[in-house]
């Protein structure tokens, strides 16, 4: 009998749905939240900064890490070009463990591990386990077919917010990736730097966050 990856992730989504959580930005002394989509909004140094969770929850994607994501908006308000690398942004729990950033290199290869076929909707996968076997079997070494098969999200690439500067009155936005998985820790906070701030000074900006299970 056919089980078919609508059902697999049907189940999966139950299963979720039972363990769900909320990340809520927690008001710091300058910042505004948005009820609506979670978000906070700080403003200075000529800079207003908005953070959110991300949308899109690559836990479903990903069975053997988990990797979680926040959306970082960036207006330049400035007169000046300003400048924001991968290495600006540092994510700590409630106990100070420390998260750097994954690039979407890396956030492709972890998805990769053990969710070969569990590409949910919109993204395209094996709709029957035995078209996965299939498939896996022409990419076998001796076969002289060519075979081609990138079973990565191609959001993990075009929603990462790029390292590029930021001219006068221009915004960036884009998704900052951590390995980390929000329903083991109680809290969460998103650290930036400008870039040539060194990390052991006090952030430019810093982003709290509860985690409500």
């Amino acid at each position: 009998m056919k089980i078919s990856v609508f059902s697999m992730g049907m189940l999966l989504a139950v299963v979720l749905a039972g363990c769900s959580l909320k990340v809520v930005p927690e008001q710091t002394e300058s910042g505004v939240i948005n009820t609506a989509d979670n978000s906070q909004t700080i403003a200075r140094k000529g800079l207003s900064v908005t953070v959110k969770p991300a949308d899109m929850d690559l836990r479903n994607y990903n069975l053997e890490g988990t990797v979680s994501a926040f959306s970082v908006l960036i207006d330049n308000r400035t007169g000046s070009e300003v400048s924001f690398s991968n290495d600006s942004f540092v994510l700590l729990d409630n106990e100070n463990r420390q998260y750097l950033p994954l690039t979407p290199e890396k956030v492709k290869e972890i998805l990769s591990k053990d969710s070969y076929y569990l590409i949910p909707y919109p993204y395209v996968g094996f709709y029957y386990m035995e078209d996965y076997a299939k498939s896996s079997s022409y990419n076998e070494f001796n076969s002289q077919a060519p075979y081609f098969y990138d079973l990565y999200p191609q959001d993990i690439y075009t929603k990462a917010l790029g390292g590029e500067s930021i001219i006068p009155n221009a915004k960036v936005a884009g998704l900052v990736y951590f390995k980390i998985d929000l329903s083991t820790v109680k809290g969460a906070k998103l650290l930036i730097f400008l870039k040539g701030t060194p990390h052991s000074a006090t952030p430019d900006f810093a982003f709290p966050f509860k985690i409500d299970k």
